[in-house]
């Protein structure tokens, strides 16, 4: 775990450190392994990751404002068969109101204030939810939060973002700002049958029998 913050790090410092004669503004950090990258303002801090899941856990300055982002990757291979076309309805079957009930029943006294499907994230079909919530570990905090998932070929990419409820308008242009500078690795070929000629768009082959129900078209 140490060395994956200390990657984190080294990787944050050497994008900082290409001009030291500019005053830095912003961090900088590309995760090779779980195939993201993003950006945070440099008045923020890399903090430790809570979940198994965790691979990037920022907080922003303040005291008990509790203003922080995370990233979590979690593995899902169910849909790879299907091209990108599909990617939409995949998003509403699997990454829709269910997921958001589920992944927020980490916390307690949950109130989703806002939903939407098909809201974006980087390149990815996402849905986003809005939610007030407490904390059930560590200081327990009555927090408002937005959060983007979407799933990347076999990758789920979910974003974070929260702070003490009362300041949560003061943060959410910074958290949006985090979010949308997020970019997720799509290795995906652009055509659903590689590099061969289009046979997709070729004609039906129909092999007639001697019966009619021993006709086949492929």
């Amino acid at each position: 775990m140490f060395s994956k913050f200390k990657s984190l790090l080294c990787a944050a410092a050497l994008c900082v450190s290409i001009n030291p004669a500019v005053n830095a503004e912003v961090f900088f950090v590309e995760d090779q392994g779980n195939r993201f990258t993003v950006s945070f303002p440099d008045s923020w801090a890399v903090i430790n990751n809570q979940k198994p899941d965790d691979k990037l856990t920022v907080a922003g300055p303040g005291v008990n404002e509790y203003a922080e982002c995370r990233i979590r990757v979690r593995q899902d291979r169910r849909f790879v068969i299907f091209p990108r076309k599909f990617d939409t309805n995949v998003q509403r079957i699997s990454y829709s109101h269910e997921f958001w009930n589920a992944y927020l029943g980490e916390y307690n006294d949950v109130e989703i204030n806002g939903f939407r499907d098909e809201a974006g994230l980087d390149s990815g079909f996402a849905s986003m939810a809005e939610s007030t919530y407490e904390t059930a570990e560590g200081a327990i905090v009555r927090k408002k939060g937005i959060a983007f998932a979407t799933l990347i070929h076999d990758q789920l990419y979910a974003i974070e973002c929260s702070s003490e409820a009362s300041v949560y308008k003061k943060w959410r242009p910074a958290f949006l700002s985090i979010i949308k500078s997020a970019d997720f690795d799509d290795h995906r070929t652009a055509s659903p049958h590689g590099h061969y000629r289009g046979f997709l768009e070729d004609k039906k082959l129909e092999v007639k029998g001697p019966k009619e129900l021993d006709s086949y078209t492929f």
